[in-house]
């Protein structure tokens, strides 16, 4: 029978950095850098960017199994250790490992994840040799919980064993060390089992960062027959001068890499494709997916959920059809109202342009008579005032004196809507009491009065209602007499002929 083609699905290999994660799935590869908390775990948009980062690479459908994910993790917190046990059934060998590091680690086998791989017989028949590997679980299950949330089924390895798949097999006594943009890792190896895993802080690129010294190195390296480099931290001088101070051939295995790519996920690549070196270290975990948002993925939706989201989505593309057929017979009437309405709009825009047109045209006999009596000062008084069509204005009154006169008609031209105000005649009267005068104005064409404002204020309308005195000091009843422009001052008699 021939298999389906999403029964087997391609895995990802992946290595995850305190500060980037990069992933490949057959020619296609992902970079993403990790924003962390002060606590030193993955902050919630990274979490999230990843996730759907990763969902884009697999491409998986909610029917198709998870992809296997093959992670390489960082050195820093991992232990290596050997451990020699009597020889025992598989099932019984787990349970005395468990026992074995229980006894040997700090923490207890509940809170690590750990792995084991066996190396053959140790010193008789009667013993087995194991290389077990163990790091904190908290650390794997953040990591852990979002590649199951982006539809990954993810096992764990130290890195630094997975670049050694890259190294020729078999691998003997060697020593490989990663140099990183923050730390170095290096990881020994005698007979082809890793001896020893460390971490330096620091690189020992010379272009910057805080400087591993390389006696450092040598005396950890000790006494290899060859040693191997990766990672962008070891630049060609570095490299020279450890193989120097070494005495040995060195070689380097990550020369030029695409996206997604990386020693530990070339290494991991070749180990489970070709098949080379010892079997991979794994280090299992138990965690849930990771909640992403107010959305936990892969969580499974029941039977009658389904069914009622299925009924909302059909009532939901209804709605709209059955609301446009009950409500046609509606819709028809207030289209019908609306175009018997449109010749009534037409007949009020008519009327609207037609006094539109008289306010712009007509005489401003109003704002004229307004501004006198509002400029003119106390005890004036008019005899004549001849307004016409054309703008021409001509006043005749008596005044206290010249002083009030001048005034007078500064005011006029200050309120901007004269374009010229004379004073044609000044006589004072035979008992020198008052002042007779003639003056004529012309007031400024339309567009230039537009932007005026012209009339009483609502107070001066307000006060204007309230004062009943006519000129002589006679109450008059109903206030202002009919046509009487407001703010008019007291003693000033317009006469009309």
């Amino acid at each position: 029978m021939k298999e389906l083609p999403f029964i087997n699905q391609p895995p990802v290999y992946l290595e995850i950095s305190q500060g980037w994660l990069k992933a490949l799935r057959e020619k296609e590869g992902l970079e993403v850098a990790l924003e962390r908390a002060p606590n030193g775990q993955l902050t919630a948009a990274c979490r999230d960017v990843l996730v759907h980062g990763l969902q884009k690479l697999v491409q998986r459908k909610s029917w198709q199994p998870r992809a296997r994910a093959l992670c390489a993790i960082s050195a820093s917190g991992v232990s290596l250790r050997r451990m020699s046990l009597p020889s025992a059934a598989k099932d019984d060998a787990a349970k005395l490992l468990r026992l074995q590091i229980e006894a040997e680690f700090p923490l207890p086998p509940e809170e690590l994840a750990w792995g084991h791989r066996a190396l053959g017989q140790g010193n008789g028949a009667a013993r087995q040799e194991f290389l077990v590997g163990a790091v904190k679980k908290d650390r794997i299950e953040e990591y852990a919980s979002l590649l199951l949330a982006a539809g990954l089924n993810p096992v764990f390895t130290p890195a630094a064993m997975a670049r050694s798949y890259l190294c020729s097999q078999p691998l003997g006594s060697a020593a490989l060390l990663d140099f990183g943009p923050a730390q170095i890792e290096l990881i020994s190896f005698e007979n082809g089992v890793p001896a020893a895993l460390r971490v330096f802080p620091g690189s020992a690129s010379k272009n910057g960062g805080v400087e591993t010294q390389l006696q450092t190195l040598v005396k950890a390296v000790g006494a290899v027959s060859k040693i191997y480099v990766t990672g962008s931290g070891a630049s060609p001088e570095v490299l020279a001068e450890l193989r120097l101070k070494c005495g040995l051939a060195g070689e380097r295995l990550d020369a030029a890499l695409a996206t997604g790519q990386s020693a530990a996920v070339l290494g991991l690549k070749r180990a489970s494709e070709e098949n080379v070196g010892a079997p991979l270290l794994l280090f299992q975990t138990a965690a849930k997916p990771a909640a992403i948002g107010s959305f936990k993925f892969d969580q499974p939706i029941p039977k009658n959920l389904a069914v009622t989201a299925a009924v909302l989505l059909v009532l939901a593309l209804a709605v709209p059809y059955a609301e446009a057929f009950l409500l046609k017979g509606h819709l028809s009437k207030k289209i019908s109202g609306i175009k018997l309405n449109q010749d009534k709009l037409k007949a009020i825009d008519q009327e609207y342009d037609f006094l539109r047109y008289l306010k712009q045209t007509g005489p401003p006999y109003l704002d004229s008579l307004y501004l006198f009596a509002k400029s003119a000062p106390p005890s004036t008084h008019f005899d004549s005032v001849s307004l016409n069509r054309r703008g021409d204005i001509s006043l005749r009154g008596t005044m206290q004196n010249a002083q009030q006169v001048t005034d007078f008609r500064t005011k006029l031209m200050d309120s901007g809507f004269f374009d010229r105000v004379t004073v044609e005649e000044q006589v004072p009267t035979p008992d020198h009491q008052k002042v007779n005068l003639r003056i004529t104005a012309q007031w400024k064409p339309v567009d230039k009065r537009i932007g005026l404002a012209i009339g009483p204020t609502r107070d001066e309308i307000e006060k204007a209602k309230t004062n009943t005195v006519a000129a002589g000091g006679s109450p008059m009843p109903g206030g202002m007499p009919m046509g009487m422009p407001a703010g008019l001052p007291p003693g000033a008699v317009i006469r009309r002929r």
